[in-house]
């Protein structure tokens, strides 16, 4: 009895990734290549018109966020296997994969068999991280994650505004603000507001 092919959809906003991408896979006799797509809005009509198996996703698109993507995909299609395939490796890259609705996540950096062995765990139902990024994702879910104002409160603080810039800026009180830097500085355990600025892009909290 015959198995049929993994249907994948490549999904990177280079043209000679995706061809190095679909060269490897076209080696497999599991694996067809049954759509590539360039960027995220592309992607989004492709998935609904072919429905593949597996949809290999570039976490940075120049439209949208991989992770945006995905998000859009599993609300419409709650059973897809989406592998996100990033240059960005964080504890918060990898944890907002997965609460996006992802099924696995892999560094670009990767060699051929980890991917290809991602390609069918996932098509298997199976979720897939190799193991430094299993242990990231285990430590952030043990931190306590900055709330959506504490991050647009450090983006600002990032780029230089003091306090009462800030609080201009958002419409809220300069106390507010101080508040908010309190927290944020015991979530992230940082002796001064330089240094959560550091803590926080390490961690892939704030993208600047």
């Amino acid at each position: 009895m015959n198995v049929p092919p993994i249907r994948i959809l490549i999904v990177d906003d280079h043209f000679m990734v995706r061809v190095g991408i679909i060269g490897a896979l076209s080696q497999e006799p599991d694996m067809q290549v049954v759509g590539e797509a360039r960027d995220g809005r592309t992607a989004l009509e492709m998935f609904s018109s072919l429905m593949p198996d597996v949809t290999l996703l570039d976490g940075m698109l120049p439209d949208l966020h991989g992770i945006e993507v995905t998000r859009r995909i599993v609300a419409n299609h709650p059973h897809a296997r989406i592998l996100l395939v990033s240059i960005n490796d964080t504890g918060e890259d990898v944890y907002r994969a997965m609460e996006a609705g992802a099924y696995g996540y892999i560094p670009k950096s990767s060699e051929q068999s980890a991917l290809l062995q991602a390609i069918r765990d996932v098509a298997a139902g199976l979720r897939f991280l190799p193991n430094d990024l299993a242990r990231k994702l285990a430590i952030r879910r043990l931190t306590t994650p900055l709330s959506e104002r504490e991050t647009e409160v450090l983006t600002l603080v990032a780029k230089g505004k003091g306090n009462k810039e800030i609080a201009a800026s958002l419409g809220i009180g300069e106390g507010t603000i101080k508040s908010h830097l309190k927290h944020i500085l015991s979530k992230l355990d940082a002796p001064d507001r330089t240094r959560a600025v550091t803590l926080a892009q390490e961690q892939g909290i704030l993208r600047l």
